[in-house]
């Protein structure tokens, strides 16, 4: 068994250098045995994605290409909705047959408790978002998300992201550490609701990886932090064991 954990590429085309990453990554899983392959894309792998129309397939075709490829060579895929990759599985199950989820999900990988997650649950504090969550997951916007054309949601995106990105580095650069003990908080929080050997998430867009230890029990808590680092690695839970892998 081989898993990979991949999150916040943020990619606005198939053509930028991180799109040209991800696809050299998933071309690599096809050589070698994607029979024994399970990748967990963790939301935000796209700056917008909304629906399942055929606008964004176009943007991204070389990577749904890949996929396709990927699911079908027999590799195991599950696709967690971030807050810019939303309403998905209209495409990505139904036509990739790729599981999608919103909520956190639990896996046995290797004897190996995993909760993953795409971690925008994390902060608390973040009222504001909280909020906008619960109305972007309403069944309404579900509808509308399935109606509007494509290109309205590109436009809608573009400019709401730039400036949430430029918010949000600031915000980072200024409160890491708070921002680590609030995934730390989270991990003791999670492991409440139920046991895990490890907790994956993104969207903090801070790596992380701790071993912490919880009623006697290690735990570890691993955030895949963001590709928008000069240096792009990957988590990989392969026969048992755990690690980061460069590719680039």
């Amino acid at each position: 068994m081989e898993a990979w954990f991949v999150s916040d590429i943020h990619l606005k085309t198939a053509k930028e250098r991180n799109g040209e990453i991800l696809l050299r990554f998933l071309h690599s899983l096809l050589q070698e045995n994607p029979a024994k392959v399970h990748l967990f894309l963790l939301g935000d792998i796209f700056d917008l994605w909304v629906g399942g129309g055929s606008f964004f397939v176009k943007r991204f075709l070389p990577l749904v290409q890949a996929l396709d490829e990927l699911k079908k060579a027999g590799a195991q895929i599950t696709f967690i909705e971030g807050n810019h990759d939303l309403h998905i599985a209209s495409y990505f199950k139904k036509r990739l047959g790729v599981e999608v989820f919103v909520e956190a999900q639990y896996y046995k990988i290797d004897g190996l408790t995993v909760r993953i997650e795409h971690g925008d649950l994390i902060n608390l504090n973040e009222i504001a978002y909280l909020r906008l969550r619960s109305v972007l997951r309403h069944p309404t916007v579900k509808m509308l998300a399935h109606i509007i054309p494509g290109g309205v949601w590109g436009y809608i995106g573009d400019k709401a992201s730039k400036k949430s990105r430029s918010r949000s580095s600031r915000l980072r650069a200024q409160n890491e550490e708070q921002l680590v003990g609030m995934i730390h908080a989270h991990t003791e929080r999670a492991y409440l609701e139920k046991k895990f050997d490890f907790i994956i998430s993104g969207h903090m867009h801070i790596f992380t990886d701790r071993v912490l230890t919880m009623n006697g029990h290690k735990v570890r808590s691993i955030n895949l932090g963001s590709w928008f680092e000069d240096n792009i690695k990957v988590f990989r839970i392969k026969d048992g064991q755990a690690d980061w892998v460069n590719l680039n």
